[in-house]
């Protein structure tokens, strides 16, 4: 698979981000009455038919045993990981799930060096862990509190982080055997098309397709721009990404999302900003730029 330059991977997360943030405002103008896992199975179905026609002329429709298995596993650990969130909602605040996902990047950076480990690890866990801080300050500042928790949501909410996490750094190692051919249009198509088939058959075992006749025309329309750019764009920036940085690193992006999630309450919403929302954008800005640094040094070290 072909490396983009260390700038440009940077840049794709940094647009990934933006992407991100733009989903949450998209899908909270489909309507709310659909089952959340279901309109997830469908935004990924959707995804996957929008990028067949490149995976046909990529020469990537084909799946030998061990891509299957492959596919399969990353496909189950995204049905995994959405299952679980919506599971937790039911049960706990968008606070808490958003408190916990900040410990993502740092689950990853534990996996990855179990997998993949690199040289720059060490030099990535005070930026991560400054990034960490940063977001779960803005995450209170703008929420104002802290919900306390019953044990379940957290749990099950947590298993699903830990398939997040295993995600990135797996997709990575398995590019360095069974999936070394996937390009990201490749390895895009096929875990979403997976992650689509689990997460349908589970709205099947519980009944949530039914809710899909409460779908209009207007929802139709908000679920293709949430396919095409916030879960088709993402997945593939994302996989663009990891073949040139560190899957860690990576997903630390989700911080930069937070930062401008809240940038939008400010500017848009035309909230006053808190202290701890000031506190935390600058731990965001400082521990993301102290990242792209690391790894600069490494890409140079390593010319």
């Amino acid at each position: 698979m072909n490396q983009v330059s260390h700038t440009a991977a940077h840049s794709g997360m940094a647009l990934w981000a933006v992407l991100i943030t733009s989903s949450f405002y998209a899908a909270a103008e489909v309507t709310g009455s659909v089952d959340p896992i279901f309109l997830t199975a469908l935004r990924l179905a959707f995804s996957a038919v929008l990028f067949l026609p490149l995976v046909f002329l990529r020469g990537e429709a084909s799946l030998s045993r061990s891509h299957l298995a492959g596919h399969a596993w990353l496909g189950l650990l995204l049905a995994v990981y959405f299952a679980s969130l919506f599971e937790a909602l039911r049960h706990t605040s968008v606070v808490t799930t958003a408190l916990l996902f900040t410990l993502v990047p740092l689950m990853t950076l534990g996996i990855e060096l179990r997998l993949i480990p690199s040289a720059n690890s060490r030099g990535r866990i005070m930026p991560m862990l400054m990034g960490a801080s940063g977001a779960a300050l803005l995450i209170i500042g703008r929420a104002g509190h802290v919900v306390v928790s019953e044990p379940y949501p957290i749990l099950v909410y947590a298993a699903g982080c830990l398939a997040m996490a295993v995600y990135s750094p797996l997709s990575q190692w398995l590019k360095k055997d069974s999936l070394r051919q996937r390009s990201p249009v490749g390895m895009t198509f096929w875990n979403m098309l997976f992650g689509a088939v689990f997460l349908l058959g589970y709205t099947f075992y519980d009944g949530g397709w039914r809710t899909a006749a409460l779908l209009d025309v207007a929802d139709i329309g908000w679920l293709f721009y949430l396919a095409l750019f916030a879960t088709l764009g993402t997945f593939w920036l994302l996989h663009r990404a990891t073949a040139s940085i560190a899957p860690a690193t990576v997903i630390s992006y989700i911080y930069l999302s937070t930062l401008i999630t809240t940038a939008c309450h400010w500017f848009w919403f035309k909230q006053t900003p808190v202290i701890l929302e000031i506190t935390g954008a600058l731990m965001v800005g400082f521990g993301m730029f102290a990242l792209f640094q690391v790894g600069k040094r490494r890409g140079s070290a390593a010319a």
